[in-house]
């Protein structure tokens, strides 16, 4: 199951952020980079109701990336099943994750290990992101 829209984090724009500003937690089957959601300011050109010229507004939501190399999967077809597997690891757990900004990049290890083990281990890093 994807994740929403609202959860979804463009990859492309900001990947050198969550490189350079973020923090890196590892597990047996995963890497999870963080780094806080920016503050955005409103402009003229994006105002809207609920956001008023010069209002300063957060993310609540945590914001997910997934990110895949050919190095860890090189056929196509097991990077998107890795990445299915994670995207539905993530929607379970993400009433847990406090508000931020998170890259997740699977190891080759996800295709062979059940759900439980990669939810508990996925699971593992939540006290450390509080």
């Amino acid at each position: 199951m994807p994740l929403p829209a609202a959860n979804r984090l463009p990859l492309r724009k900001e990947r050198d952020r969550l490189t350079h500003e973020g923090k890196s937690f590892h597990t047996r089957h995963f890497t999870l980079v963080t780094a806080p959601t920016p503050i955005v300011i409103a402009s003229e050109a994006r105002q809207s109701i609920s956001h008023p010229v010069g209002a300063i507004h957060e993310s609540p939501a945590p914001r997910f990336s997934i990110l895949l190399s050919k190095k860890t999967a090189r056929l196509a077809v097991d990077r998107n099943r890795i990445k299915r597997i994670t995207s539905a690891l993530l929607s379970d757990l993400l009433p847990s994750f406090p508000p931020a900004d998170y890259m997740v990049i699977p190891k080759r290890s996800v295709l062979n290990t059940p759900h439980p083990d990669l939810l508990a281990d996925l699971s593992s890093l939540l006290p450390k992101l509080k």
